[in-house]
């Protein structure tokens, strides 16, 4: 553990046995509990799901070995519950929410190991071996936890129902989610679908050749773009190069505790090519998505700091579902502070940064992405010399 998490811990259990007395947590402790704690929510349908779905996947050998199995699946069940609970401001997120996380992820270490001892099973080698690998890349940090967009991670993403897609977590945040369509194989497509409530932004980095949807057309795309998509909207990706697109998506919805994906997905049964007439890329049914690659290139040029809106949260949002807004920011070496805002979820682009939320620091590099819960301070600043761009994420309500 990283010694701040191993001192908030410490803290908790302290507090605990004082009767859950507050005195001995301070602020810093407050907000950084609040980051550990969203990282480890965003566990819910990564390592928490998966490590659960892969335990129900093994026969167990003996009673007491099913009775080890059955207390880890619970408790992986109440972990991903948790992520439906707010993430308090105050000392609650240290001594509750925090600890809580803390609690059940070590009695499923437990259990897995005298699982692993009842049942002789070598196949809990891996399992457990996975979980913790996933655990320890946010208990080791400063609980400033980045992941990236680059591979799905073992025992870590999510099969979405009726799509057949994986779908790997990168940040959850309170009503938005940053996530990462990894098409492969078979699955190399993002078949047509609709959200009922729920509300995306499709993105895609160049090299990109394919056909995107939206509604009822559909349109060549062979350069980065950002698409939004209001709810009912049927949309999907064809990929017609011999290279994997991978679909970096952001998801949100004030109806949804920050992820409704397989909750609230609708396949369109019917062929693409039957539901949808071909468009120009630049033509009227297309004409909020924006070309991310040229903004992106446009952004490097530019000397000094700033943040920009790229796709208003007016576009998506509907019957109060609240609406995503896509910023683009360009930070240099003096280093750009933004507002303390709704739940924020950065993604790096270009360069090197040292980004530091309410005065905890750490380093981030492109494809590193991260959030920050409202309410706390972001700053970020460019370490290297190539220039920083990133993008960033809110849902809005108005």
């Amino acid at each position: 553990m990283h010694p701040a998490y191993a001192q908030l811990i410490e803290k908790a259990a302290s507090s605990h046995r004082q009767f859950r007395s507050p005195t001995e947590i301070g602020p810093e402790d407050v907000g950084r509990a609040r980051l550990y704690s969203y990282a480890f929510r965003g566990q819910s349908i990564g390592a928490f799901h998966a490590t659960r779905a892969a335990l129900e996947a093994c026969s167990h050998g003996g009673d007491l070995s099913a009775a080890w199995r059955q207390r880890a699946i619970e408790v992986l069940v109440d972990l991903a519950n948790q992520g439906m609970e707010p993430v308090p401001d105050d000392f609650r997120a240290v001594i509750g929410t925090l600890y809580r996380y803390h609690l059940g992820i070590e009695r499923v270490i437990d259990s897995l190991a005298r699982d692993r001892q009842a049942s002789g099973d070598s196949r809990l080698v891996e399992i457990q071996a996975n979980f913790r690998a996933a655990i320890d890349s946010i208990r080791n940090g400063c609980g400033i936890h980045v992941a990236q967009d680059l591979e799905a991670p073992k025992q870590a993403s999510f099969v979405v129902p009726n799509l057949g897609i994986i779908i790997v977590p990168l940040v959850y945040g309170d009503h938005h989610s940053w996530n990462l369509a990894y098409l492969t194989g078979q699955a190399r497509d993002v078949p047509v679908h609709r959200h009922h409530q729920g509300v995306e932004i499709h993105l895609g980095y160049n090299p990109t050749h394919g056909i995107t949807i939206l509604g009822k057309h559909r349109a060549d795309v062979d350069d980065g773009y950002a698409m939004p998509i209001p709810p009912e909207t049927d949309h999907g990706w064809v990929n017609t190069s011999d290279t994997p697109h991978h679909v970096p998506f952001i998801f949100g919805s004030y109806h949804h505790g920050g992820w409704g994906i397989f909750l609230d997905v609708e396949a369109q049964k019917a062929p693409w090519e039957e539901i949808t007439r071909p468009v120009p890329r630049d033509s009227a049914p297309f004409s909020q998505m924006v070309w991310l690659e040229r903004e992106i290139a446009r952004a490097e040029q530019m000397q000094s700091c700033l943040r920009r809106v790229l796709i208003a949260h007016s576009v998506t949002n509907r019957q109060q579902s609240g609406g995503l807004e896509l910023g683009l920011l360009r930070v240099n070496r003096s280093g750009l502070e933004l507002p303390r805002d709704e739940y924020r979820i950065v993604s790096i682009v270009r360069g090197e940064a040292t980004v530091s939320i309410d005065g905890i620091e750490r380093d981030v590099v492109p494809h590193d992405h991260f959030g920050v819960p409202r309410g706390m301070q972001l700053r970020l600043r460019q370490k290297s010399d190539q220039p920083l761009v990133a993008l960033d994420s809110l849902l809005r309500k108005a």
